[in-house]
Parts: C-alpha cells; sequence; structure tokens
C-alpha cells in the first residue's frame, strides 16, 4: 500500500469518489430539479475520470500477470470485450493506451490522478510519436497540464499545433511536394464521361480549401438546423455535392465575407416617431410599424430584427407619402467580423458555447436603439440562441477583464471547466 504522502492523496481520492457516488446514486431523477441534475452529470464526469485513470494504471500491470488468459482468451483486448462490454476499437484503445502511458511520468500520474478522462489520457499518449518523441518528453508536463482545461475536440487541435511546432524546432518537417508551376494558382479539370456524367477534380490553395469547405459545412449545417435532413439517407459525399450546387445556383457566399442577411423594409409615421422621442400628444397611441408583405409588428420583434437583419427604413407622413429614406445598413463591416472572430475564437462568445461562427450574429453591447455605437468594443458575437436571451433580459457586459455574461437574476455565468477554442 502507500505511504506518507502517497497515502494521504490516496485517501483524499477514496473520500472524493465517495461523494461522487452518492452525488450520482444518491439523487432520485425523477423529483430531481436542474441544478441537481447538472450536479450529478458534473459527479459523473468527475467519477468516470478517476476510473478510467486507474484502469489506465492498472493495464500494464494486469496485462503482465497474464490473468486474462484464464478463461482461454486470445489476446487481452478479447478479454476487455467478454468481460467489460466494450467495443473492440474502445477496448484496444483503453490497452494501449495504459501501455504507452506507463514510459510518460506526467501522463501517469495524471491518471492515477485521476484529473483527466480516457479520452485525453488517449490523445496525450498518441502524440508522442518516434519524430516528436524527444521534444514531447521536454513538454509532457505542459501538455498535461493545458489537458486539464480543454474539452477533446480542442485538446485534438492543440496537439496539432504542437506537433507541426516540434517538428520546425526539429527540422523535421516533410519536404513539400512539388505541385507543378502554378502553385499560388487554383486549378480545377472538368472531364465529361459516359452518359454525360463528369468526372471534377480541383488543386486548391490552403485559403480556397478553407474558403470552400466553410461555405460547404456552413450550408449543409443549416439544412441539418432546419429539419430538411430529417429522413434524408443521402451519404456525407452526395450532400457536399448539393451542397456545392445550392451555392453555385443562389450565388451565396462564404461565410467568411459575411453572411448573407434578408433586407426588411420598416414603414413608420412622422408622429410616431415624434411620439417614440417621448414627445406628448394624442400620436403616442398611433404608434406602429410594418414589415412590406408582412402586416404590423410590435416593438420587441421590431427590436429583434433591427440586430439581425439590413434595414431600409423610411419615414412617411402621415398620408403614407415617404419624406425620408435613411440608413440602409447598420450591420457591422467584413473587417469587424474579422475582428470578433479572431477575438471569440471562431465560435459563439457565450460561456461554453461551441456554435461555430458562421452561425452567430453581432450583438450590440449597448443596444443601437439605446444609442450604442457598431463598434469592436461594443459587440459580441452570439448564435441566435445566446442572441435571443440577450434581448430577453440575459445581461452582457465589459468589465475589466473582457465580457461578462449573467443570468435574468443578475447572477454571473461562469466560464465552463473545459474550453472548447484556443
Amino acid at each position: 500500500m502507500f505511504d506518507g504522502p502517497e497515502a494521504d492523496a490516496a485517501a483524499a481520492r477514496l473520500v472524493r469518489a465517495h461523494a461522487l457516488v452518492d452525488a450520482v446514486l444518491g439523487i432520485d431523477v425523477r423529483g430531481a430539479a436542474g441544478v441537481e441534475l447538472s450536479v450529478l452529470l458534473e459527479a459523473r464526469a468527475e467519477l468516470c475520470a478517476m476510473a478510467d485513470g486507474a484502469a489506465v494504471a492498472a493495464v500494464p500491470g494486469w496485462e503482465a500477470s497474464g490473468d486474462w488468459t484464464g478463461d482461454g482468451s486470445s489476446t487481452p483486448v478479447t478479454w476487455l470485450v467478454n468481460h467489460t462490454g466494450a467495443g473492440r476499437t474502445t477496448a484496444g484503445a483503453l490497452r494501449r493506451t495504459g501501455l504507452l502511458a506507463a514510459s510518460m511520468p506526467h501522463v501517469s500520474a495524471a491518471a492515477a490522478a485521476g484529473s483527466l478522462p480516457l479520452s485525453h489520457l488517449h490523445q496525450l499518449t498518441r502524440a508522442r510519436r518516434a519524430e516528436v518523441a524527444e521534444v514531447f518528453d521536454r513538454d509532457e508536463a505542459l501538455l498535461v497540464t493545458e489537458a486539464t482545461g480543454l474539452t477533446a475536440d480542442r485538446l485534438a487541435a492543440r496537439l496539432i499545433e504542437w506537433r507541426y511546432g516540434a517538428l520546425a524546432e526539429l527540422g523535421r518537417n516533410d519536404p513539400d511536394r512539388d505541385p507543378g508551376p502554378q502553385t499560388d494558382d487554383d486549378t480545377m479539370t472538368i472531364v465529361v464521361g459516359f452518359q454525360g456524367r463528369g468526372l471534377v477534380a480541383m488543386d486548391l490553395t490552403p485559403e480556397s480549401l478553407a474558403t470552400l469547405v466553410e461555405a460547404l459545412d456552413a450550408r449543409i449545417d443549416t439544412w441539418r438546423r432546419t429539419g430538411q435532413l430529417t429522413g434524408d439517407d443521402r451519404t456525407h459525399p452526395q450532400l457536399v455535392a448539393a451542397a456545392l450546387l445550392d451555392l453555385i445556383t443562389d450565388g451565396s457566399t462564404s461565410s467568411r465575407r459575411g453572411q448573407p442577411r434578408p433586407l426588411v423594409v420598416i414603414t413608420a409615421t412622422l408622429a410616431a416617431l415624434l411620439d417614440h422621442a417621448n414627445l406628448t400628444g394624442t400620436e403616442r397611441d398611433r404608434w406602429a410599424a410594418r414589415i412590406l408583405g408582412g402586416g404590423s409588428i410590435g416593438r420587441h420583434t421590431l427590436r429583434e430584427l433591427l440586430e439581425r437583419a439590413n434595414i431600409a427604413f423610411v419615414v412617411t407622413d402621415d398620408d403614407g407619402e415617404p419624406l425620408h429614406v435613411g440608413r440602409t445598413r447598420r450591420l457591422i463591416t467584413a473587417a469587424m467580423l474579422t475582428a470578433l472572430l479572431a477575438r471569440s475564437g471562431g465560435t459563439c462568445e457565450h460561456p461554453g458555447c461551441h456554435a461555430n461562427h458562421h452561425r452567430c450574429q453581432a450583438h450590440h453591447l449597448t443596444w443601437w436603439r439605446h444609442g450604442g455605437e457598431t463598434n469592436i468594443d461594443n459587440l459580441v458575437l452570439l448564435c441566435q440562441h445566446h442572441h435571443r436571451l440577450a434581448h430577453h433580459g440575459w445581461p452582457i457586459t465589459r468589465g475589466p477583464t473582457g465580457l461578462e455574461f449573467r443570468r435574468t437574476n443578475h447572477t454571473p455565468i461562469p466560464p465552463p471547466r473545459y474550453h472548447h477554442t484556443a
């Protein structure tokens, strides 16, 4: 058994594990409140990480013991499949992670402490490839520390970034293949085949490829969110082809250049504007707004539309005669969008939201109708869901350390334990 500080740490983990088991199994989920269920799910994740770590630490000794041969299993993976019910891929990943972690002191320590789930341990052990092993050994402690605060997806991206840096440091980058004389140009070849079908081959620069992939992903994601793919049995390659043709047909552009937005034409009488400016008079009861072809709308709907669409604002006299056509655009510029993307990491800026930027909109912290300006300090990138919450009493302010998000009761929303963006 353990002695000294190791014994104290083991005892502390055991106490914590008991508390987590109570949190997971001690709640009657049928009558539990949402907060209690959230605690259950968080406790379950922490308990799984402790169990995963213990299993990873146990694998080398267990395999060396040969106990897995007792029932006639041909391999340790077969035993794991038969006795744990895991899929062969999952069982193989656990075995390999345990064997690799044994030679990585900081990864092993994190596993023993239960501070990382199996998904993170798996990725860290795979990162120590032969061509970058010496740099990994030097950076192992740093990578493990970073991993404790990252989601699995973000850790994967971070390890790719680290790998490229390590290869560059060692001067072991693979030499680039000579792409031919037109290295800076995009090329596309169309070959017409049998019965009018054809093959299309494209050789794109990294920038062009990123633009194309982003636009295709955005279009497919739109179809999925709007229910257009419900019951659709097309394969992903078929959806990609359909998205490309759809983009070509309607002339849509990549979301890098700003989202295509509807044009909303709103009319209001001059008396209504005077009334809205808190001037007294009988015109107060006549205030109204209309969308051409859509009828009257209320003030709340108008406020949301002002945040989400290009506006053509037409002022008329009481007889409907146009007096003035004001600003036709009050949305952010392409440069502002780029700055917002750089600040947000390409996702909604609400804590813990992973919505990609092509699903987001710029929101004024101090609302436009309250005199807020369209500048970076007064803008936040929000997905449609969190944009709606901002208009329904969830305040967002800028504090000394950045954006501050609160609930309707003004309690702060803390950042998530695991981060999904850089």
